[in-house]
Formats: structure tokens, C-alpha cells, sequence
């Protein structure tokens, strides 16, 4: 995670510092990663109910992180060839990196689903689910992973929309 981290705050002292100015072939390819990322829905395990409120489970999150982790890789990959040494591939590649820290969670909560789904379905039974599967240290890493992506997500809009020079 150190690189990722790296690599972004590389980014954003460059655009700060306006050593970095992105070209248009770089933010076409922020633009791209945000277009798609930005059309990722949510998704429920098998059989589990959406929930009442509009932030739905964790389960969700974490099956969608899972999901955006695939994306920003295979949108890295397409683009890598074109700007191998670009901060904005770095971006999007540590947008990867860090978002593919949830797999081994999102495989954890698949299988612990299909062997143990709660008997009734009901939004009070999956919470106690949900509470029983993602400790509170689980939690608090998700969080972790959650805001270095909102931090990574932020240069990538900053570098995009010219964000960065507006004094």
C-alpha cells in the first residue's frame, strides 16, 4: 500500500506544484476510469434483501470496491501502453491496488453467505449477519481503504477537470 500511497502524493505535489500538467490523452484516461467507475452498481449476495436505507450493507461496498478494483486494472491495462510513465495511469493503478485489499474480504463474506445465510431475511437479521462477519476491526480497515480511495478518486477529479490550477 506504501507505493500506492506513494504514488498518489507524488501526483498531487506535482499538479500542486504544476510540474504535472495533465494532456488530454491523460485525462481521457481519468475520464474514462471515472465514467466507468461511476456506473458500477452496488450488488447483493444471492438471496439478500436490499436494504431499507439508500447506503445499503457493507456486503454491498464491498462486493462494489471488489468490482471497481477489476475496473481500474483492466482501464490501467487498456491505457498503460499509451502512458506507461504518466501520473494518471499511477492513479488508477493505486485506485486498483487499493480497492483489490477488500478480495480476500468480499471472497470471506461469499463463502461464510452460502454456508450460513441467516434463516429469515429480514433487514434485522442481516444486520446481526453483517455484525457477526465484519468485526469492528474489519470495519475500521474498510474505512481505511474507503478514504484512501476517496483521497486517490480526488486527485483523479482534480487532474480531470483542471480542478488543480483554479487559485
Amino acid at each position: 500500500m506504501t507505493h500506492a500511497v506513494d504514488a498518489v502524493d507524488a501526483a498531487a505535489i506535482a499538479l500542486g506544484e504544476r510540474t504535472w500538467i495533465p494532456h488530454d490523452e491523460e485525462r481521457a484516461l481519468g475520464q474514462a476510469f471515472l465514467g466507468h467507475r461511476d456506473t458500477v452498481e452496488p450488488r447483493l449476495l444471492p438471496g439478500m434483501p436490499p436494504h431499507s436505507d439508500p447506503q445499503g450493507w457493507v456486503t454491498q461496498h464491498v462486493l462494489w470496491l471488489e468490482d471497481v478494483s477489476a475496473l481500474a486494472a483492466g482501464v490501467r491495462d487498456q491505457w498503460y501502453g499509451y502512458l506507461p510513465t504518466s501520473h494518471m495511469t499511477a492513479l488508477v493503478s493505486a485506485y486498483a491496488e487499493q480497492a483489490a485489499a477488500v478480495v480476500p474480504l468480499a471472497d470471506h463474506l461469499r463463502e461464510r453467505w452460502h454456508a450460513e445465510p441467516p434463516e429469515l431475511l429480514t433487514q434485522e437479521q442481516v444486520t446481526w449477519w453483517e455484525e457477526w462477519h465484519l468485526p469492528p476491526a474489519q470495519r475500521q480497515q474498510l474505512d481505511a481503504v474507503t478514504h484512501r480511495l476517496v483521497v486517490i478518486g480526488s486527485v483523479v477529479v482534480a487532474a480531470v477537470t483542471g480542478a488543480w490550477h483554479q487559485d
